[in-house]
């Protein structure tokens, strides 16, 4: 299943996120300060406009060598495009109009921390590597979704349910899909409204719900797309 990040990596993925807010918030400080120290309409001063492009080019270099490998090759793809273009629009800078460019490069920036911070958000609370961790995971996430309605999502009985939640069990590929789905919606629905998902004919999986499509590697990625299409839906 593409996309799935052990613990170091989702670390290394949080940490790559706190690099870009603190690098974010530095900006507007010092981008303040010196816009506040020209009269308006006079060009920024060219010693911030080369320090905050050797800080850019510092930035990207960071950030595509801390992308972990396992990550969505649709995200690493996305991510380094917004790098390019944003070091491309550095390069190409106008002395009369710099903010232009800092702008577009800030732009881009943000574009690759929301990219970073969606693949956070799709990851399963816990390792992925045990099923007890991951079963745990979704009873914090779905306070008040019964034994029952858990065990229908994951297609186990309850008693078996119960064993894997003791820990030390290798998950299956449908209990990390749906971890990885719930992590996704969970933030934008009620436990119940989570489990509802599933059972709601779409669309955009042809016509069916995703419960009855989950043991189906070929609707896998439609899934992650439907997931986070619900959680923008309402408002997450």
């Amino acid at each position: 299943m593409p996309g799935l990040l052990s613990k170091p990596e989702r670390q290394q993925l949080e940490r790559l996120e706190d690099i870009i807010e603190s690098w974010q918030a530095q900006l507007r400080d010092e981008l303040a300060q010196d816009v506040g120290e020209h009269k308006s309409g006079s060009p920024l001063d060219i010693a911030y406009t080369e320090r905050f492009v050797r800080t850019a080019q510092r930035l990207s270099s960071q950030v595509n060598k801390e992308l972990p490998p396992d990550l969505d090759p649709e995200a690493l793809a996305e991510i380094r495009g917004h790098l390019i273009n944003g070091l491309e629009a550095l390069n190409e800078i106008d002395e009369t109009r710099p903010l232009d460019s800092i702008d577009s490069f800030v732009v881009h920036a943000e574009a690759v921390r929301h990219i970073v911070r969606d693949a956070l958000d799709g990851q399963a609370k816990g390792d992925e590597a045990d099923a007890g961790e991951l079963l745990e995971g979704l009873s914090m996430q779905l306070p008040g979704v019964t034994r029952k309605e858990l065990s229908e999502l994951l297609g186990i009985g309850e008693r078996q349910m119960q064993r894997l939640a003791k820990g030390g069990s290798t998950p299956s590929d449908r209990l990390r899909l749906v971890s990885r789905l719930v992590a996704l919606l969970w933030r934008a629905w009620t436990p119940a409204g989570v489990v509802a998902w599933f059972y709601r004919r779409r669309r955009d999986l042809d016509g069916k719900p995703p419960i009855d499509i989950l043991g189906d590697p070929d609707y896998e990625r439609s899934l992650m797309v439907a997931a986070r299409q619900g959680r923008a839906q309402h408002g997450s």
